[in-house]
């Protein structure tokens, strides 16, 4: 197995400790950062915020079977390679895996050789690193989102899986965090007008669904959308993702101006985006308040 010219994230889920270390043994040396969960809450939580390249999981997990949580990964991070392995199953939910997305299956203990040739096919479904295309200097991405908050996991794993898929785990998630709180602003405060106090409120008391439901019956707020704008600036070794919502804006330069010790009050409003600012200083409105823009350098 050749290695790769970047180290791809790679999640082992499997309640055995011998069995994470062991894959994680042969990995070594072969351009693998390898984490390890032992159940699905835990493993869908470390999916959630670390986005790996590829999942290896067992079918028999605690609390749940691993087709189960496979097809949970598939509908949150569809472009994930899942591994499934187990020491003896059958042959229908082998059949069921892969018809649900599994990239391949492998007998357990799983051997160096059998792993790598998984690995190497698992690869092949992984997005292309545009750093990787001769001649390329720019490229550009345009998503149109609707207005549904229950679609933003989505999405955004869809943007770091395709986009910053080479970034330092560390960067990618806070990538990730920024992008969520950026992207929860422009569909709930921003298209669905939604403001702060409203929504802790409704939280408060067990409402935020209901709240939701009634924006998103309204057609005026329902059929607004949120425009994404991703540019990998090859030259300027860069990514650029401006966020555009259809609401009415907001004065945000009172906002960011605000000292660290009020935003981190957690009655405050705006604290989501001072967090964004403070990875990604860069963080820019337009002077409607409707567009924000982060740039990150790939340096």
């Amino acid at each position: 197995m050749n290695r790769p010219t970047t180290s791809e994230h790679l999640l082992v889920i499997d309640p055995c400790p011998d069995t994470q270390a062991r894959i994680a043994e042969q990995l070594q040396g072969r351009g693998f950062s390898v984490v390890a969960a032992s159940d699905p809450n835990t493993a869908l939580t470390t999916i959630d915020m670390a986005a790996p390249d590829i999942v290896i999981t067992d079918l028999f997990l605690p609390e749940a079977t691993g087709l189960t949580l496979l097809k949970e990964l598939k509908a949150r991070h569809e472009l994930c390679s899942v591994i499934v392995m187990a020491e003896d199953a059958p042959e229908p939910m082998i059949v069921q895996s892969l018809r649900a997305g599994a990239a391949d299956y492998l007998h357990k203990p799983v051997t160096e050789e059998e792993l790598a040739h998984a690995l190497q096919r698992a690869r092949h479904l992984l997005p292309g690193d545009l750093a990787d295309i001769p001649g390329l200097c720019r490229s550009e991405y345009r998503l149109t989102v609707d207005s549904d908050p229950t679609h933003i996991a989505g999405v955004i794993s869809w943007l770091i899986k395709t986009t910053a898929s080479t970034l330092p785990p560390i960067r990618r998630l806070h990538l990730r965090g920024a992008l969520q709180e950026l992207l929860f602003n422009a569909v709930e405060h921003g298209n669905l007008e939604i403001v702060y106090r409203e929504k802790q409120e409704a939280l408060v008391d067990g409402r935020y669904e209901q709240l939701l439901a009634h924006r998103l019956a309204q057609a005026r707020l329902r059929d607004r959308r949120v425009i994404m704008h991703v540019l990998h600036d090859k030259d300027a070794n860069s990514l650029a993702y401006r966020i555009t919502d259809e609401g009415k804006g907001f004065k945000w330069r009172s906002l960011l101006t605000r000292s660290q010790e009020l935003c981190e009050a957690e009655d405050t409003n705006g604290r989501g985006i001072f967090l964004a600012r403070s990875f990604f200083p860069c963080l820019a409105y337009n002077e409607r308040g409707n567009e924000v823009t982060i740039t990150v350098p790939l340096d």
